[in-house]
């Protein structure tokens, strides 16, 4: 690895900043690359996990609390974050043009919610895979892998996602089904599909592990702190989705690790207007949060809106469960979206 890491944004997008600002892409020395990337989410990721060897059922009954959390900090924060950088990227101004601009996205959410009434099994299915695609790609460039080569970066991805989704298929069949059920109607899972579904997610457990092993091999040659690093990282995800409530593992995943290091990623570049590059981490990291909430705010009112039209409920249970299904209408546009970003650079 080099002496830093720096983000890359695409040509049209990187001219289009004055030379201050382009000093401000480089966002992460070596020394720091651990606390902000890995030290956070390690910290609460070994706290669930304590948990979980402790009590499982303490995660059982706090199952929604980390979803539920993930609303206000760092979660659905991040992706409202989705209507400011496509401003960004494109350079619309104006809210009528930004209105225009942002209509894509709006078509592949209303894409994405008549696929959720018609065919629900099949669209929670495409959900799950495209989830492991989201997780896997936000930790490879989180870790400093986005510029290795293209079978390199697919053993990650795919092991990082196989990891995180798996095991709580694979152990917890009926509980990690659940708020899907409820979401589409369809109740408990019958007894021949969690035997399907558990031999499934047993499957891409198996090949997570190999994939995730054979990543880390790969590291170890050329960079062995990395290595030992991903290895640790990978043991603890596993170890988390094995033992505790899959909506408490997954949810305790999404806010301390994909989310928060989303966040950061936004909040490491120019993404939030001129200058911010002066202001510490914290500071970038709350503006970010304020710049979100011209989407934050229309969710807020959607999400208990939905919970009592479906539920007849505003409880923490149905929120999560609802905030489940926004993610299953918004994870398409957010990731294609999240593809045009800049990445972090070894």
């Amino acid at each position: 690895m080099s002496r830093s890491n720096t983000i890359a944004f695409p040509s049209e997008f990187s001219e289009a900043m004055s030379p201050a600002s382009s000093r401000g892409l480089r966002v992460t020395a070596v020394g720091r690359e651990f606390i902000r990337q890995r030290a956070f989410p390690w910290t609460l990721l070994s706290g669930g996990l304590l948990l979980a060897l402790i009590d499982p059922s303490l995660t059982s009954s706090f199952a929604w609390l980390p979803f539920l959390v993930s609303l206000f900090i760092f979660g659905m924060p991040h992706g409202a974050m989705d209507w400011v950088v496509q401003n960004r990227l494109d350079g619309s101004k104006g809210i009528l043009r930004q209105a225009i601009a942002f209509l894509p996205y709006l078509g592949l959410m209303a894409f994405s919610t008549v696929l959720l009434i018609v065919f629900p099994v099949f669209t929670v299915a495409a959900f799950m895979l495209l989830t492991t695609v989201h997780f896997g790609t936000a930790d490879l460039l989180a870790t400093g892998h986005g510029d290795e080569s293209v079978v390199r970066r697919t053993l990650f991805i795919a092991g990082r996602g196989c990891l995180i989704l798996g095991p709580a298929f694979a152990f917890h069949t009926q509980a990690a089904w659940a708020p899907f059920g409820l979401l589409v109607g369809m109740g408990s899972a019958s007894s021949s599909s969690i035997e399907v579904v558990s031999l499934i997610s047993g499957t891409l457990l198996f090949v997570g592990v190999l994939l995730a092993l054979s990543h880390i091999l790969l590291t170890l040659r050329s960079c062995p702190r990395v290595a030992l690093l991903d290895f640790l990282e990978s043991g603890l995800i596993l170890l988390l989705t094995c033992l505790a409530s899959p909506l408490f593992a997954i949810g305790l995943f999404f806010l301390s690790t994909h989310a928060y290091r989303h966040s950061i990623r936004l909040s490491s570049g120019p993404l939030l207007g001129d200058g911010v590059e002066r202001d510490s981490l914290p500071s970038r990291v709350l503006r970010m949060h304020w710049c979100s909430l011209p989407l934050l705010i229309p969710t807020f009112l959607i999400l208990p809106l939905w919970a009592f039209l479906q539920f007849g409920s505003i409880d923490p249970s149905a929120l999560v469960t609802v905030t489940i299904g926004f993610f299953i209408i918004t994870t398409l546009p957010h990731h294609l979206l999240g593809l045009r970003l800049p990445s972090y650079r070894p």
